[in-house]
């Protein structure tokens, strides 16, 4: 498995590179900042990108898709709400994802989940099929944007933010998911907030967990 995280611009955006070390193909998610950076990194990895994918629009995570995306050739996947808007749809072959979408990376499957909260088009992106991360034996990702952090949450008070929502997408999308376990590990949008974690640690040690439990 290729995961590679780079921490980009002032806002400490944690842009990850996922794939396969087969075939080599990976994703780009959230290429906020820094794209010589990134394409850098892709380059010395010889990853052969397949899509960025966009965890939800904010500016610093989203501004340097658009680079990314022509500099590769390659689409850009993103909420559909956010696709119906025109955001980033001219190129023909972008995508408007929702719940239960699927995307192929190499040998690897990622699901779409939809978890407003943070903001309206916020997604996260899971895979079952990671079994080993850093030496530790897993039963698969989660990449989660800015729904919930190591020891922490999103925001909700940006515009289209809800506190509600929030608590209820981190409950019904990740704490009882019948998908995940204990041992599945989050991988968040920022990294003042901490490193790598689990659910299981963010059951047991989340200060917020009373609100999503």
């Amino acid at each position: 498995m290729i995961l590679k995280r780079l921490v980009v611009g002032s806002y400490i955006v944690n842009t990850y590179i996922f794939g396969s070390t087969n075939t080599k193909e990976v994703v780009i998610i959230d290429p906020g900042a820094e794209a010589e950076k990134i394409i850098n990194t892709i380059d010395s990895l010889e990853a052969k990108p397949i899509a960025v994918l966009v965890t939800h629009g904010h500016g610093d995570h989203t501004g340097n898709v658009g680079v990314i995306s022509s500099y590769f050739d390659i689409p850009i996947m993103f909420h559909k709400s956010r696709y119906n808007w025109g955001r980033y749809s001219s190129g023909k072959d972008n995508r408007g994802l929702t719940e239960g979408d699927t995307i192929n990376v190499g040998e690897y499957t990622l699901h779409v989940l939809e978890t407003p909260g943070h903001s309206p088009d916020s997604l996260c992106f899971y895979s079952k099929d990671p079994k080993e991360f850093d030496g530790q034996e897993i039963d698969g990702i989660i990449f989660t944007g800015d729904l919930i952090f190591c020891r922490g949450i999103g925001r909700s008070d940006f515009g289209g933010g809800n506190s509600n929502q929030l608590f209820l997408s981190i409950k019904n999308k990740i704490m009882n998911n019948p998908e995940f376990t204990d041992n599945f590990l989050i991988f968040s949008g920022h990294s003042y907030s901490g490193d790598v974690t689990s659910v299981g640690e963010e059951r047991r040690e989340n200060p917020y967990r009373q609100y999503f439990l």
